[in-house]
Order: C-alpha cells, then structure tokens, then sequence
C-alpha cells in the first residue's frame, strides 16, 4: 500500500514538475519576444522616432501562439506597472539598460532555467489622444520627443507652445523662429509666423512672447519663465553674441 501512495506522489510531483517547466517555457518564450520589441523601441529612439504600441502587432513580436495584440497589451501593462522614466527632461547622465543580447551571462542559463525580466527603467511613456507613443530617455531628449508627440497628435500650436515653454523653463533660453525650419518640425517661414499669431489671438497661450536680436532674427520665449528683458538679453547671446564669443 504504501508503494502504491509513494508511486502516485511521485507521478503527481513529475506532472506538477513538468507544468512548471512548461510554464517557465511560456513565459520565457515572452520575455524574449518582450525584449525583442524594446531593443525595437530603442533602435527608434536612436534614429528619432517615437514607437506606438500598435508597432508591436504590426511587427509580429509576439510568441508563437499568443495575439499580436493581447502581447501588446501585456506590455505596455508590463512597463506600466514597472519603474521607468518620468516624463520629464533628462538630468545628468542616463543609463540605457543592457538587453539580453549583451547579456553574456544568460547564455550560462539552462533552457529549463527562468529568465530575468527586462528592464525599462529607460522607458519614457506618452499618451496622447490618438495613441499611447513610447521612447527611450537616454537615446532621446524630452523636447524632441514632444515635438514628434504633437507632431503625431496633429496639433502644430500645442508644439510650437510646448518647446517654447519647455525650452524657457529647462535651460533657460528664448527659441529662435528658424528653429522650427529644421528637423523635427520642417515648418516653414510663413507657418511659424501663422503659429504665432495664432497663439496671440489664443488665450491658453498668452505667455508666449516674441523678440528680436540686433541682427533681427526672431526668439520666442515664455513670461511664465522669463521676463522680457531675460528673454530679449538671452536672444541677443544666443543670436549674436555666442558666435562672436565661441
């Protein structure tokens, strides 16, 4: 009898082992997919681009077996629900987590071995009417990521009144009009006097001010940041007085 009842124990712990290990694939089979689709997000960060959780359906990251879209979901979840970056521009030096490719140690691991969770304590998240948008804050800095944030939104004045404002509180500094000329914006002459005219008609936006150097370029700068003699004082160093003083 007693034979017997040890013999079921032991069927019973090989069954309960083999789910365990089974359950150790599965998740491991996730977290490697997990990780595949934030080395993603960094290498986007990198090149200046932003990553939307539909990305991850539409590149097939998830494992064998599971919706492209609930593996979504469970990781947005997953960064969610661990630490990661605040929204909010960059001080001092970031570290950039490894992923497991440079990970030599995992390679030590057996196959029935469990995996370390990825890490995203890099993992800067927006949402944003239209999507929830995700960056790395080390490969990517808090105003360009707004820019292409609002630039996404389809929302030109709230981008214009973001980096103005952003750039006035941070460093501080006013932001020249042919900034905006450039990459991410491409915005041309005429639309960022129309942006400003508009913000001036526009009540939300009555701390945007504008400021011209002695060789007539124009600044923009935020009252709720800088006063107008800072503003005009910073413009004419950054328009004219740094390059004469590099």
């Amino acid at each position: 009898m007693s034979d017997e009842i040890e013999m079921r124990a032991s069927e019973e712990m090989g069954r309960a082992s083999d789910e365990e290990v089974a359950r150790i694939h599965a998740r491991n089979d996730w977290l490697i997919a997990a990780d595949q689709a934030l080395s993603d997000l960094r290498r986007r960060s990198r090149d200046g681009k932003l990553t939307t959780s539909d990305r991850w359906v539409k590149r097939a990251f998830a494992p064998a077996g599971t919706d492209a879209r609930t593996f979504a979901e469970e990781l947005l979840a997953f960064i969610e629900e661990h630490p990661h970056a605040e929204d909010a521009p960059a001080m001092g030096k970031q570290d950039l987590p490894l992923g497991y490719d440079d990970r030599p140690e995992l390679n030590e691991l057996g196959l029935d071995d469990p995996l370390p969770e990825p890490e995203v304590t890099d993992i800067v998240i927006l949402y944003g009417k239209s999507g929830i948008y995700l960056y790395s804050k080390p490969l990517m800095s808090h105003s360009f990521a707004h820019a292409l944030f609002n630039t996404a939104e389809c929302d030109d004045l709230a981008t214009f009144a973001d980096v103005v404002r952003t750039e006035s509180r941070v460093y501080p500094r006013p932001v020249a009009a042919s900034d905006f000329l450039n990459q991410p914006y491409l915005w041309s002459a005429s639309k960022v006097a129309g942006l400003f005219e508009r913000a001036m008609n526009d009540e939300a936006y009555a701390d945007i001010e504008i400021t011209t150097t002695s060789l007539n370029e124009s600044f923009f700068y935020s009252t709720r940041h800088l006063s107008p003699a800072q503003g005009k004082a910073l413009a004419e160093w950054y328009g004219v007085e740094k390059f004469r003083n590099p």
